[in-house]
């Protein structure tokens, strides 16, 4: 049952990543919600969940992105062996330490792909800023998720 939700708010959360607007006066990037999830995966659940959550996510973003296929869970994979190794030094109910795995999760898949693709100065300031937001949007998931573990124990 915890498979099919994990797959299910992957599912969600890449629809929800490739459904919404561009912002157009930020020079058009998009709202991220897969490197949150992943960040939260990582700092949350066991060493090889989180490493298969975030291949799964990295496929799933690949899927619907230009990269090339498995650029993403590449990355992804590789932060969540580093990020976990490092799980008990971390202190995961800091708002910036969520903060900082979410925007290190979002700016690792950009680099990784900006090796296949290109980079110029325009893609390091969308990288900038979507890995900004990326922290933003990590550290709001973390409260909507802890909140609703806390109540589904509850139930």
């Amino acid at each position: 049952m915890n498979v099919l939700i994990a797959i299910a708010g992957i599912m969600l959360a890449a629809a929800l990543q490739a459904r919404l607007p561009t912002w157009w006066w930020l020079g058009g990037v998009r709202l991220e919600f897969l490197p949150a999830l992943v960040a939260y995966a990582m700092l949350t659940i066991s060493r090889h969940r989180a490493i298969l959550f975030a291949l799964a996510a990295g496929l799933t973003q690949d899927a619907l992105s230009a990269a090339p296929f498995g650029i993403s869970a590449l990355a992804y994979g590789m932060l969540a062996c580093l990020i976990t190794g490092m799980r008990d030094a971390l202190d995961r109910d800091l708002p910036w330490v969520q903060m900082g795995a979410g925007a290190l999760a979002s700016i690792a898949v950009a680099v990784v792909a900006s090796f296949v693709v290109g980079v110029s100065a325009g893609a390091v300031f969308r990288m900038a800023i979507v890995a900004s937001l990326s922290g933003v949007v990590t550290v709001l998931l973390f409260f909507a998720l802890d909140y609703a573990r806390m109540v589904w124990r509850h139930a």
